[in-house]
């Protein structure tokens, strides 16, 4: 068997805070097979598809397809333009594609290529569900709307959409007024987990978690800069909430670095962004070595998803998996059949060989690309 092509689709949906663009990757073979992947930059998807297509074109036709590393490695090595948020998310959508096509071959599901499943049920957290900038109270009611769903688990970010760098005094209080609402709505057992998108200097991101630590965070997301890695430990070392961080971060050698100088507690690479499931289980076996737990990152569509949740499922240090799908609209779901549903706050593994999924092309080319603005898309990339 050998790839004979590539085909890439790109299509929209939309949640409270944000429009998505996701792009669909499928490798195809001269007997029919085909393996589906994610390249999704959530940004300058058209470009990312340009390059993938002159991937295949220059390397991947007519290559074995079952040669993952083989072909993660020389499509990393032979390219001058090394590493990059939009070299690595082609190099992601490939490989998640190739696993694919692997699985279905062997007629296994990829957690079973990857060593075989530690659980059979995978924790997830609620991500998507809040309004952006939002009082106490609305946020509150929010929450409890989420809890009623099932899930033991949410993220959000308290600080509105104008503090960078550092934060007024008012919109301290505000931020910390809605973390207080939120737990209070939803109670002791649940889990909050306060997002910063990479806003704040050291000593604002080290005030407001040190205001916010008694209504026990479960974390504290990407509260300085992914650029600099000494901002990062020092305010892991000056607080009493795990920090998280990564999604902004590509291929294995940053991850490498914030483990070796204990700047994280939990690891979130983005499978469609930092290397795809090759890449990804490095990541988590050198996070393994110093017991850093892994969250992986998931703005994604059911197709990247669904990967997380394969790649989850192998790992021994899987801590808990980003869940956005229940906040889109309701074609998320019928685009890709196989996604598992949350429920109590967990996931079931995926059956079928290699991803388990199949698209519904139909609907797929109902909900073409929606062009963004550039400076929307920056804050809400991350949400």
């Amino acid at each position: 068997m050998k790839i004979s092509g590539i085909k890439t689709n790109i299509f929209s949906s939309m949640h409270r805070n944000a429009k998505r663009n996701w792009l669909l990757v499928r490798i195809q073979t001269d007997e029919g097979l085909e393996g589906i992947g994610e390249a999704s930059m959530l940004s300058f998807d058209p470009i990312v598809a340009a390059l993938l297509n002159e991937w295949a074109d220059n390397y991947l036709i007519g290559k074995d397809p079952m040669s993952t590393q083989v072909h993660w490695t020389r499509l990393y090595q032979d390219n001058l333009d090394k590493g990059g948020r939009l070299f690595s998310t082609a190099l992601s959508g490939i490989d998640i594609a190739l696993w694919d096509l692997k699985g279905k071959i062997l007629g296994l599901p990829i957690y079973q290529l990857l060593g075989g499943p530690y659980q059979h049920k995978l924790r997830v957290y609620a991500n998507g569900w809040y309004t952006n900038p939002a009082s106490p109270s609305q946020i509150a009611e929010e929450a409890e709307a989420v809890v009623s769903m099932g899930y033991n688990a949410m993220k959000f970010d308290p600080f509105g959409r104008s503090s960078y760098t550092t934060i007024s005094r008012e919109e301290a209080q505000l931020a910390v007024d809605r973390v207080a609402a939120v737990r209070e709505a939803v109670g002791p057992t649940v889990d909050i987990l306060i997002e910063v998108h990479a806003k704040f200097n050291v000593y604002t991101a080290v005030d407001l978690a040190r205001r916010m630590e008694e209504f026990s965070p479960f974390w504290y997301e990407e509260p300085v800069s992914q650029e600099n890695l000494s901002e990062m430990k020092q305010v892991k070392d000056r607080i009493g909430i795990p920090v998280a961080t990564g999604e902004r971060l590509y291929l294995k050698f940053p991850f490498f670095e914030l483990v070796k100088n204990q700047a994280a507690d939990i690891l979130q690479p983005d499978i469609c962004n930092a290397g795809g499931i090759t890449e990804l289980q490095k990541i988590g076996a050198l996070s393994e070595a110093q017991h850093v737990m892994m969250a992986p990152h998931n703005t994604n569509s059911a197709v990247g998803t669904v990967a997380s949740l394969h790649l989850d499922a192998a790992m021994p240090n899987f801590l808990i998996q980003e869940y956005h799908a229940e906040f889109y609209e309701p074609h998320y779901f019928e685009v890709v059949n196989g996604l598992p549903r949350q429920e109590n706050g967990y996931v079931d593994l995926p059956s079928g060989p290699g991803l388990g999924i199949t698209l519904n092309e139909d609907i797929l080319n109902m909900h073409p690309y929606q062009p963004l603005g550039i400076s929307k898309n920056l804050y809400e990339r991350g949400i």
